[in-house]
């Protein structure tokens, strides 16, 4: 019995390992919220959701002309658009926005200071969810990264422990859409 035992456990743990790293890979579903053990965490969004980290990734496709309305529910068009962007990046196409998606959006959308576009109101809307939090006032959601954002920005990065600077790393979107943030 011992030895049927042993083989059973032998058996399902080898399974789980081997199932566990073909999940782990960049080429399964985006239902990952980290792209390595030690890297940050990202939430996962998928269809059904409704909260501004969904309004951020709508914003988000928009800036790389994927063009998707922008009320803040993961519907059918938001996943369709997901897909599209997953498919032109190299990405596996599953339509939700786990960290390998998250990832590449934010190394795709480090807006700068004077930057007028789509990604500068995906930023906005991030900001504006931790208005509260950083004693920052409401943005505006206007695409324009001026003296407004710029502020919300620096209030943002120094709660955060985040280098004051006037460029969005992929740093400081994770922090801003991370699991943590207070939008979830």
């Amino acid at each position: 019995m011992n030895i049927k035992r042993a083989t059973v456990v032998g058996l399902t743990a080898g399974a789980l390992v081997a199932g566990g790293a073909t999940l782990a890979g960049p080429a399964s579903a985006d239902t990952a919220t980290q792209t390595s053990p030690s890297g940050p965490y990202w939430p996962v969004l998928q269809r059904g959701q409704t909260n501004e980290q969904v309004r951020t990734v709508q914003w988000l496709l928009n800036c790389k002309n994927i063009k998707v309305d922008v009320p803040s529910h993961f519907g059918p068009k938001t996943q369709a658009a997901v897909k599209t962007y997953q498919s032109r990046y190299g990405l596996s196409p599953d339509g939700k926005v786990g960290a390998y998606t998250w990832t590449s959006m934010a190394s795709r959308a480090q807006v700068k200071y004077s930057d007028r576009n789509d990604c500068v109101k995906a930023l906005q809307v991030a900001l504006n969810v931790y208005r509260d939090m950083t004693g920052a006032k409401d943005l505006p959601i206007t695409g324009y990264f001026g003296p407004k954002t710029r502020t919300s920005l620096h209030k943002f990065q120094t709660t955060y422990g985040l280098p004051v600077q006037d460029v969005v790393t992929v740093a400081t979107w994770n922090r801003l859409t991370g699991p943590e943030s207070p939008g979830e």
